[in-house]
């Protein structure tokens, strides 16, 4: 079970920068996930300020419950699963986790699903994602900075995308409320 908070900035970017930052960087992971993502028919789950979904690697299913607290941090739930859908899933971890946040299993469908090729690259307190989304209609392009150590996150990914001629102002939204525009 992984449970944390995690803390990113994102910043969307055109195909060109995209491609600049992946020749000049060493991205030594790179891998390719499908994300399925819950809700019920009235919103409940967007509505609670929460997320669900089932990420799918090659290798792997991971379920996550993620709560907004602030701008920029989330509570995440994470657990391997073996289920494609949650009305499959009868983990008791993550059955709690849905009771403890109020969210009527019986009612979630799926609301998006597109496919994120994901290349990582660790930082000394942080983890940068260079993100390639091909969501139903539109591909974009993404990099995130993810932190896990208390530092000034806002300054250090303003020091790696200058030499890109870019600067972190949020100009995106998260990946599902863009699959859900799409």
């Amino acid at each position: 079970m992984y449970e944390n908070k995690e803390r990113e900035l994102k910043l969307l970017l055109s195909k060109q920068k995209y491609d600049e930052i992946l020749s000049s960087c060493d991205f030594p992971v790179c891998r390719t996930q499908t994300n399925v993502y819950f809700d019920t028919p009235d919103s409940q789950v967007r509505d609670a300020g929460c997320a669900l979904r089932i990420r799918t690697t090659k290798d792997e299913r991971i379920f996550t419950l993620k709560k907004r607290i602030d701008p920029i941090t989330l509570i995440e739930l994470e657990r391997p699963v073996d289920a494609d859908t949650i009305a499959a899933i009868r983990d008791p971890q993550v059955l709690s986790w849905l009771t403890e946040y109020h969210i009527p299993v019986q009612k979630l469908q799926p609301v998006a699903s597109f496919t994120t090729t994901r290349r990582l690259l660790k930082l000394d307190h942080a983890e940068l994602c260079l993100d390639q989304t091909t969501f139903a209609h539109h591909t974009d392009y993404e990099i995130e900075y993810e932190y896990f150590e208390d530092h000034d996150g806002v300054r250090a990914f303003n020091e790696f995308l200058a030499p890109f001629g870019l600067r972190y102002e949020k100009n995106c939204s998260s990946k599902i409320a863009r699959a859900m525009k799409d």
